[in-house]
């Protein structure tokens, strides 16, 4: 039996395509394809799915069967005195279709569902789910005592389906407060392992009290070669990054701070082109220097860092072909939501054996760049890719302690 997408169908299978074998599709599904691509009004998300699934169509164009549409298909349609606009095209071309052969008749649209029940069973109609990816780097529980009991009399027992380097926050049945916090190493559970970050520049970093999630991410950046952190704007990410990169570099652990800057600018703000001076200067100026500058006490302690060679400010337009390897490099990248795929590839490809690195952003509220959201964002593709290998952490932090009006402004 061939399944028979429509066009919204076909998108949310932009990824496992051709995972269930041969399928069938509308020339009628093209051409709206094509609409989305080039539409200045659809979601980029939607419209980078658009493009992807054209290009995937024409690698791989001996794989699926195309139905040319014809006026004839759609008599069946006006036979029922109903419109004939691009849906009922579509399902106009899957009757015709399944003349040769059975189908079931694929879509997501509740509406072309219902005009579909006027020609197929219920059997022959299905929809793609919707997949959500909710993983942050920990699971949170409530166990009962006897949970309790198995987990601890089993701690080499992965009960709760965790990846390597994956956190788990065990909270209190009564009191929903955390009792214990575990990590997941592939062969067991172990207890947190880190101390507090200190260092000339930065004074002494410690997880805000009372933040358990902050805690989490100490532990990863302690205890991992690629750590991503995401989180709503003031939740701590970069003071415990920062921090953490230079308690490393005043302990000899690292021989420099690299920073890969990401010169998308904040939206509707001036790019990083518009700034006058050289390279650095530009760099000093722009949203990553003036970030910088607010965490290490000023400008003129920025400047310093990078005339000692202790600090690097590299922009993305310079990273290829740059290599640490054979450096101990403390690597960070802010604002990494504003990062697509191949950028955030690259990224990655730069970092050598020795090294470290920090991706730290909130590709959920922050994305400056509207083509870099959705499926062809960077941040989301690492964590996809990363997760549950033994040299990757992720944490997602929950609490804003910046200020009360940050907290609040997190909702608009």
């Amino acid at each position: 039996m061939t399944k028979f997408y429509d066009t919204c169908s076909l998108l949310k299978k932009v990824d496992t395509l051709f995972d269930e074998g041969k399928f069938a599709i509308s020339s009628i599904t093209l051409e709206e394809l094509e609409n989305i691509k080039t539409s200045a009004n659809k979601d980029p998300d939607v419209k980078y799915a658009a493009r992807k699934l054209i290009h995937i169509l024409d690698e791989h164009y001996d794989e699926y069967d195309l139905h040319i549409y014809t006026k004839s298909d759609g008599e069946i349609i006006l036979e029922k005195e109903l419109e004939l606009n691009n849906d009922a095209k579509i399902l106009a071309s899957a009757l015709t279709y399944q003349q040769n052969q059975d189908v079931i008749f694929v879509t997501n649209d509740l509406c072309l569902k219902t005009l579909a029940r006027m020609f197929f069973d219920n059997d022959h109609i299905d929809s793609v789910p919707d997949e959500t990816d909710e993983y942050c780097g920990y699971k949170e529980i409530f166990p009962s005592e006897e949970e309790m009991i198995k987990l601890y009399s089993d701690i080499n027992n992965n009960m709760y389906d965790l990846k390597v380097n994956e956190y788990l926050l065990i909270h209190d049945t009564e009191t929903k407060e955390v009792i214990d916090r575990l990590c997941w190493t592939g062969e067991g559970y172990r207890h947190l392992d880190y101390n507090n970050f200190s260092s000339s520049y930065f004074g002494d970093v410690k997880p805000y009290k009372g933040d358990v999630y902050q805690t989490l991410l100490a532990d990863s950046l302690s205890n991992n070669k690629i750590t991503l952190v995401r989180g709503p704007g003031g939740a701590g990410k970069t003071y415990l990054s920062l921090g953490f990169l230079l308690h490393k570099l005043e302990r000899n652990k690292i021989d420099k701070i690299i920073v890969f800057c990401n010169t998308v600018a904040t939206m509707n703000s001036a790019k990083l082109g518009y700034y006058p001076g050289t390279r650095d200067e530009k760099l000093l100026d722009s949203q990553i220097g003036n970030l910088l500058a607010s965490k290490l006490g000023g400008r003129i302690m920025v400047e310093r860092m990078i005339q000692e060679e202790k600090l690097l400010l590299l922009p993305m337009s310079d990273i290829r072909g740059y290599d640490t390897s054979g450096m101990r490099a403390g690597i960070y990248v802010s604002e990494a939501q504003n990062l697509d795929i191949s950028l955030m590839k690259l990224t990655l490809q730069r970092i050598g054996q020795d090294s470290i690195c920090i991706i730290d952003g909130d590709c959920k509220a922050q994305v400056d760049d509207l083509s870099y959201a959705g499926s062809n964002n960077g941040m989301r593709r690492t964590s996809k890719i990363f997760r549950g290998t033994e040299v990757y952490g992720e944490v997602t932090l929950q609490q804003i302690h910046r200020s009360r009006i940050a907290e609040i402004a997190e909702n608009m």
